[in-house]
């Protein structure tokens, strides 16, 4: 397709588009008092530099230390690919539906680091996934990756951005000033790589250096064990889980001005013999909100939320059956309405949450189709969450929530046989989104907090998971299991 490149330099040029200045920015000092900053310029060149160099550093470690195939591009493969359609690729579900929206948010960050804006950094993420897929692959081009990386990186970019944007600080020397730009660095590479050649990762100063307003947030860290049973093998498995949440800004009685001002995030990881593995990642980030209703104890309000989910858990079966299952879940690309009530009185605050989304992409465990990498069905569709909670006297925190997933996979196999025969050059091309089939997702959760002090707190977490899948060539497919977790927190 000849007009990919012209929509690559098309995005590169909307997002350059303006004026050399950003917002006025502000820095914070010790006593949280707000001091004028300096008003940062947008870094054109440094912007896209970082992210052409970003993709010329990866396809050369995977060309000459990974020796991938794949990579060994030239330029015919380039204008192959410039004349090719994307296809639905094959690779597995965490390099697609976690690693590409971590790159997407490297692209994104690069941008935002050096002066952009949430929308214009959108626009650099697009840019720099287009270069990856027709000019860094022999591989054709792909759908899943151009969306995964474009959507799903600008969300969880704006996540990364403002988190780095608490954690780093200029005032701090020695090693607290090393072990925050490290950690910074490991969440957004990009961000890092801007500070080192502008030399703001070692200047020190009174201030902060915050690119941000410093929003109120809340950060909790939590660890335990998880006991997942799965009906169809009656096994009951253990795993030490690890996990983080950020709720960042203030909604109640606030109208956001800018996208993310607004969000809350989780992620979790187990450790087993496999060692570390991600098992879930959430995004629910504010680009919007109008006041519905507001009084003295309550506020109504309505906006438009960006929805990035993931959920990779493995399921054994027991001593008599060994044979292993995953639980997918993606919401990469999703966009929608959503509602929220809040009401304080006393000293209990209610809050109640309904959110709809449209899926551009989004994935879902498949019980047939498996082709290299592949066992899962990529999607489109539509999900529903809800949410309510209570919280008595800072002491007690009670949450339920639903969260309702259907996606169909339009493109799917009409010969199963022919899966067994195809060669490298059909499998790339093959072209489908996995099964035809729909899918509905249920997970039904029960979350309770019990604080023994002002950092420290109990939790105990519930949690029923339902797949039921409808085959156009197989029989249908039920499948639950439920989710016991019983560990100890921490707010930072």
């Amino acid at each position: 397709m000849k007009t990919a490149v012209l929509i690559y330099f098309v995005l590169l040029s909307l997002s350059l588009y303006g004026q050399g200045r950003t917002d006025s920015i502000v820095a914070i000092q010790a006593d949280s008092t707000i001091v004028p900053f300096s008003i940062i310029e947008k870094k054109r060149g440094k912007a896209v530099s970082i992210n052409v160099g970003l993709n010329m550093a990866m396809r050369g470690f995977n060309r000459f230390v990974l020796k991938d195939e794949y990579a060994q591009i030239n330029l015919r493969s380039m204008r192959n690919n410039i004349n090719t359609l994307p296809v639905w690729d094959t690779n597995r579900f965490t390099t697609n539906l976690a690693g590409h929206p971590y790159h997407g948010s490297m692209y994104f960050n690069s941008a935002r680091a050096n002066g952009f804006e949430f929308y214009q950094s959108s626009l650099v993420t697009a840019a720099g996934s287009l270069m990856w897929e027709y000019l860094m692959e022999t591989k054709p081009p792909s759908h899943n990756d151009l969306w995964a990386t474009t959507v799903g990186g600008t969300a969880l970019g704006e996540v990364l951005f403002r988190w780095t944007d608490l954690i780093l600080d200029n005032r701090t020397t020695g090693l607290e000033r090393a072990g925050r730009e490290l950690l910074a660095g490991i969440l957004s590479p990009t961000r890092l790589i801007s500070r080192l050649m502008n030399g703001e990762a070692w200047k020190t100063g009174r201030f902060r250096g915050n690119l941000l307003y410093r929003s109120p947030y809340l950060l909790e860290l939590y660890s335990g064990e998880t006991m997942t049973v799965v009906h169809s093998t009656d096994a009951n498995l253990w795993s030490t889980t690890l996990g983080t949440g950020l709720q960042y800004g203030e909604q109640y009685g606030e109208l956001v001005e800018k996208p993310y001002e607004w969000f809350q995030t989780t992620g979790e990881a187990i450790i087993g013999n496999e060692g570390f593995h991600l098992t879930q990642m959430s995004i629910l980030g504010l680009l919007f909100n109008k006041v519905l209703f507001q009084n003295e104890n309550t506020w109504v309000t309505g906006g438009l939320f960006q929805h990035f989910n993931y959920y990779d858990i493995k399921q054994t079966g027991n001593n008599n059956n060994n044979s292993t299952t995953t639980l997918y879940i993606s919401e990469a690309a999703a966009i929608g309405p959503g509602v929220i009530v809040q009401k304080k009185k006393n000293e209990v605050k209610t809050q109640f949450g309904a959110h709809l989304s449209g899926i551009i992409l989004g994935a879902s465990t498949s019980d047939h189709f498996k082709l290299e990498d592949r066992d899962y069905n990529f999607g489109s569709g539509f999900s529903l969450k809800l949410s309510s909670s209570f919280q008595f006297r800072q002491k007690l925190l009670f949450a339920l929530y639903a969260e309702n997933y259907i996606l169909f996979s339009w493109k799917g196999v009409n010969d199963y046989e022919k899966l067994k025969n195809l060669t490298t050059d059909e499998i790339d091309f093959l072209n489908v989104q996995g099964d035809k089939s729909s899918v509905r997702l249920h997970l039904l959760g029960l979350n309770m907090k019990y604080r023994l002090n002002e950092n420290t707190h109990l939790i105990f977490r519930a949690r029923h998971f339902t797949r039921h899948t409808v085959y156009k060539y197989f029989p249908n497919v039920d499948h639950n299991s439920d989710e016991f977790f019983l560990g100890i927190g921490m707010y930072v």
